[in-house]
């Protein structure tokens, strides 16, 4: 029985919780661990606070202007969110809604009128953006508890065997991980993987303790930090950022964004260089979001134009790591095909996530979750604009990609199947593999016709084709889904 999300687990995680914050558990982990504690978070958030505070003392226009506007976009949120959970508790007492806690409702009713009539009261910028930028670094900073750390990597490997028996970690060059290791902690080091999975951090993570490297802070949405996860996430070093629409319920205020609000976004760009100011490990995706077709996509600037403001007004040098995820099985594989129709899949469970694809990895022999890492690329004062950077780090990220045996076959079924034909055979895949794949590293030491079984037999469980056993042949069932396996190794070809 999958007991992610149960009330066992969540007794299990406090008695973890309350066990890792024992302070001869804290004193032996910092004592002995690679991973320390680095920045305790309410440091972190008196700093922020004390940074936001200083810039818009000495910008006291924008203060007044950002205050006004901030205030204004936080009331609506405030002002949603009590409206949702009012309509949920209306619904229980019509028997509408089912599986919510009404005492946890009214709780979080009560913190947002709260917070709603605590800003209502605030008339003076100051006031306005010291409460605001407190409570959202609250929000935002991950909270990192390396004796957690220790205790979820063994709770994974039990959980998710064999997801995390399936990683395989990798260098691009000899000497890749002593070059990354040997520079965390000393200066700025961005990890930056392509982004295909809600799971990617968990193997990148897991990669990097195989190396011994530094655990680091991750930028993840808030769609993630969701039940477990929720208390999970910061304690493994992810701290929230919130990309949703603030009142998305409203049809006036629809399309208006966290990131639109001038103070959230003063208050995160402070916390990044305060961060980096402690030469913390950052890890980020330049896509932003994961790829919706399957190709890597084109690179997001918002916290690239972060890093490069803060290499030109500090002077120094920052180390840049691309990483190149692949996967054999991708968990919400189907999910991100039906998102191309408009399906929300940002509010799915990331450990229900991984318990799907632990059970899928389970039936599939030689599944794999390719992980490599390619030289840091410096980046300093002289080395010129960020978007030459950016192209350089795009390119050493596809270049490293592994192919899967599965994405290899789905190049060879879209190439072998039209609108007129839906039908191909072992002996057509065969040819194609020996004709465009004859030089592929990873097909150097393979058996390739057990490479193709294996891939077949995994598409067959997934739905994808079907065997005919009256010919022998392979129909062809879900063509975008093919195709999205196919277009993650497209910038290879």
């Amino acid at each position: 029985m999958d007991r992610t999300g149960t009330p066992f687990t969540n007794r299990l995680l406090n008695l973890i919780f309350f066990w890792c914050r024992l302070r001869p558990v804290q004193w032996l982990t910092n004592l002995c661990c690679v991973n320390k504690v680095r920045i305790q978070k309410p440091v972190a958030v008196r700093e922020v606070v004390a940074a936001v505070g200083r810039y818009y003392r000495e910008h006291k226009l924008e203060a007044a202007l950002d205050a006004r506007q901030a205030r204004i976009y936080q009331k609506i949120y405030f002002r949603q969110k009590a409206k949702s959970i009012q309509r949920k508790l209306e619904g229980q007492e019509k028997g509408d809604e089912v599986g919510k806690d009404p005492a946890k409702l009214r709780s979080l009713l009560f913190f947002y009128r709260r917070r709603s009539q605590e800003l209502n009261r605030l008339k003076q910028p100051a006031a306005i953006i010291d409460y605001l930028s407190r409570y959202y670094i609250e929000d935002m900073a991950a909270d990192f508890d390396p004796a957690f750390l220790i205790a979820f990597r063994s709770i994974a490997r039990r959980i998710f065997p064999h997801l995390v028996k399936s990683i395989r970690l990798s260098e691009a060059e000899p000497g890749v991980f002593d070059q990354v290791k040997e520079l965390m902690g000393e200066a700025p080091v961005f990890i930056l993987p392509n982004h295909i999975s809600n799971a990617d951090h968990i193997p990148i993570c897991l990669a990097i303790n195989g190396f011994k490297g530094l655990q680091p802070v991750i930028a993840a949405g808030a769609n993630l930090f969701r039940g477990v996860s929720n208390w999970i996430m910061p304690r493994v070093n992810a701290y929230k950022i919130r990309r949703e629409h603030l009142g998305r319920d409203s049809r006036w205020f629809q399309n208006l964004k966290w990131f639109h609000n001038p103070v959230y976004r003063q208050v995160h760009q402070e916390y990044l260089y305060y961060l980096w100011d402690h030469n913390e490990p950052f890890m980020f995706y330049l896509e932003g979001t994961r790829s919706r077709d399957g190709r890597i996509g084109e690179p997001k600037t918002g916290i690239m134009e972060n890093l490069a403001d803060y290499v030109k007004k500090t002077g120094r040098q920052v180390y840049l790591v691309p990483v190149s995820l692949s996967y054999t099985i991708v968990p919400e594989d189907v999910d991100i095909e039906a998102s191309r129709t408009g399906k929300n899949i940002s509010e799915k469970d990331i450990f229900a996530q991984l318990a799907v694809l632990d059970k899928q990895y389970a039936k599939l022999p030689d599944s794999a979750i390719h992980v490599r890492f390619s030289a840091p690329i410096a980046y300093g004062p002289e080395s010129g604009g960020i978007g030459d950077t950016v192209d350089r780090l795009m390119e050493a990220i596809g270049r490293g990609v592994v192919r899967p045996y599965t994405s290899m076959l789905a190049r060879a079924v879209v190439s072998l199947c039209d609108p007129d034909r839906d039908t191909f055979t072992i002996e057509e895949v065969n040819d194609y593999f020996l004709e465009h794949f004859d030089r592929v590293p990873e097909l150097a030491d393979a058996d390739v016709p057990e490479e193709i079984m294996t891939a077949l037999t995994a598409f067959s469980r997934k739905g994808f084709i079907e065997l005919d056993n009256m010919t022998g042949d392979y129909r062809l069932l879900n063509l975008p889904l093919v195709r999205q396996y196919a277009n993650r190794i497209a910038h290879l070809d």
